[in-house]
């Protein structure tokens, strides 16, 4: 008996559910009643870009600011809405006559601004920002600007320069070439060096045949010179120019380089590692005079956890050789010292030594 009213159940069941399927799906040659999206009907607007899309502006330097206008027009017959989409950076933006969108009545037009900022972008620039409309035909109007961006002056080689090997009794020449890509006109008008009488920077014209060859308008040539008798030693120093650009008034250029003399040091820098502060400990360099000369020399300068000093380190078959010690002293806090001693001698054109010295105290 149960099993016959289960069966019932099931019967009812599914003549209701086919029932309502076929409600709900039209017959053959009957329109569906699915809703679908609404179609804009009457006059419509059409966008006319007056130009190309891509604004070329050549170059500009760096830390600039440029604005270009194209001007859009109405074409259609309804009314043209206009506002701001992406943009390919923050650097680049639309601007608009008043807020952030525009509306064209059929013929009239409007200017709409790029906006872009170099920054300190070097070489190939291409940004846009995008117009959105309601043009059926034309969604978005990408407008881009593209060009070239160098900075303000250019070096070469550059910003650091390596003089290599130096003898402190034959001055060394070496010169960095410095021009204006956008203001070939820019006049040097003061160069500074860090060792004022022993590095000597002085500035000439670039002749045509520099000119030529490097493809520019105009430009200067440093020559950067070490002089007789400059410290013996690493050599780190500084040549600061000053021009009349509005962008770049001062450059700094950093000259490096090893001196060598008739005084050598060995080794050229001292390093010292895992020096614990509870136990402190010594290094050595080995002061070597041409000739086996007796010198005197004197410590002038040197960092405040050291104590530096100098003796004699002369043999029977070797002479003119000088200890320097360095000393760390047991309690010394930890930290890292990077700093440089300089000596002081009585030997002709050697005024100077200089010991780059790296220490790192660890506590323990």
């Amino acid at each position: 008996m149960l099993r016959w009213v289960i069966l019932a159940v099931v019967v009812v069941v599914l003549t209701v559910a086919a029932t309502l399927v076929g409600s709900l799906v039209p017959a053959s040659g009957t329109k569906s009643y699915l809703p679908v999206a609404p179609v804009k009907t009457g006059p419509a607007p059409k966008a006319a870009v007056d130009g190309e899309l891509t604004h070329e502006f050549g170059s500009m330097p760096q830390e600039s600011e440029g604005k270009h206008s194209w001007t859009i027009k109405n074409d259609g017959e309804g009314d043209l809405e206009l506002w701001k989409g992406t943009s390919t950076c923050m650097c680049t933006f639309a601007k608009f006559k008043d807020g952030e969108k525009a509306v064209l009545k059929p013929g009239e037009s409007t200017d709409i601004d790029v906006v872009w900022k170099t920054n300190h972008t070097n070489g190939d620039f291409r940004k846009g920002a995008n117009i959105e409309t309601n043009d059926p035909n034309l969604a978005s109007i990408p407008l881009f600007v593209h060009g070239k961006v160098n900075p303000p002056i250019v070096l070469m080689p550059g910003e650091a320069v390596d003089m290599h090997a130096v003898d402190s009794l034959n001055p060394k020449t070496v010169f960095v070439a410095l021009y204006s890509p956008d203001r070939p006109e820019t006049k040097i008008t003061e160069i500074k060096t860090s060792k004022p009488g022993l590095l000597i920077a002085e500035a000439t014209s670039m002749s045509e045949e520099d000119l030529k060859l490097g493809k520019i308008k105009a430009g200067h040539k440093v020559h950067i010179k070490v002089k007789q008798g400059f410290p013996i030693g690493t050599m780190r120093e500084e040549v600061v120019i000053h021009t009349d650009h509005p962008l770049r008034p001062e450059i700094k250029i950093t000259v490096v380089g090893s001196v060598s003399g008739p005084i050598s040091v060995l080794p050229e820098r001292l390093r010292m590692v895992n020096v614990k502060t509870s136990e402190g400990a010594t290094g050595e360099i080995t002061l070597l005079v041409r000739g086996g000369k007796s010198v005197n020399f004197e410590v002038a300068r040197k960092p405040d956890r050291l104590n530096v000093s100098i003796e004699p380190n002369d043999s029977a078959d070797r002479k003119g050789r000088y200890r320097v010690k360095v000393d760390v002293p047991k309690g010394t806090a930890p930290g890292y010292i990077d700093e440089e001693i300089l000596i002081k001698t009585d030997f002709p054109d050697v005024g100077e030594l200089k010991i780059p010295v790296n220490i790192l105290i660890s506590a323990g």
